[in-house]
């Protein structure tokens, strides 16, 4: 039979998931570490195309999506999944992750889903995308480098995060957060006296 390469994706939940007759779950809550339950006569798995998806992710519309994913690598630092883009004449698909989560960049239009860029609205956001990262002063520091727009500066809030909030090149607004407690750690700080 065919031997071509199929990825195994799991939840978000690590719950398992069956690809033919072979099933696959997830052994570690902290990295792409999978671990086949039962091995039979199917489809081979390509272990470097398995893939984690988490249960909800968004999918952002843009006028350039070409422009819109090299701003996000080299401003905000997201990793492309680039195994799993799809180029068309009338556009691109791309996946980008950033920790455990996975943003998914588009052309907007009518023709793709009906979904609109801030761009086309007048600079109107219908969302906002927050996103934890791990250091957010050294992710502040690289975005203002790279020329975002940063519409909230870097603050230490009530409800126990340090954010700041950047527009895109087409104006999707993002929230950049990290843990209070996470800083203090990374600091060197125990937060006593």
């Amino acid at each position: 039979h065919a031997t071509s390469a199929v990825p195994a994706i799991l939840n978000r939940s690590g719950e398992l998931i069956q690809i033919g007759e072979t099933s696959y779950v997830k052994t570690s809550l902290t990295g792409p570490q999978f671990e086949t339950q039962q091995a039979t006569d199917s489809l081979p798995v390509d272990p470097t195309t398995e893939q984690r998806m988490p249960s909800i992710y968004p999918r952002l519309a843009s006028r350039n999506e070409v422009a819109a994913l090299e701003y996000l690598t080299r401003v905000f630092g997201f990793r492309e999944r680039r195994e799993s883009r799809m180029e068309h004449a009338d556009g691109m698909l791309a996946w980008l992750e950033v920790g455990d989560g996975v943003v998914m960049i588009s052309r907007a239009g009518p023709e793709h889903h009906d979904l609109s860029s801030p761009a086309d609205l007048g600079g109107a956001n219908t969302s906002m995308i927050n996103v934890y990262v791990d250091d957010v002063d050294a992710h502040h520091a690289r975005a203002v480098a790279g020329g975002a727009r940063i519409v909230m500066d870097l603050e230490d809030m009530f409800w126990g995060d340090r954010r700041y909030e950047a527009l895109d090149l087409e104006g999707h607004r993002w929230h950049f957060g990290e843990r209070l407690s996470h800083v203090r750690e990374r600091r060197g700080d125990s937060g006593a006296g």
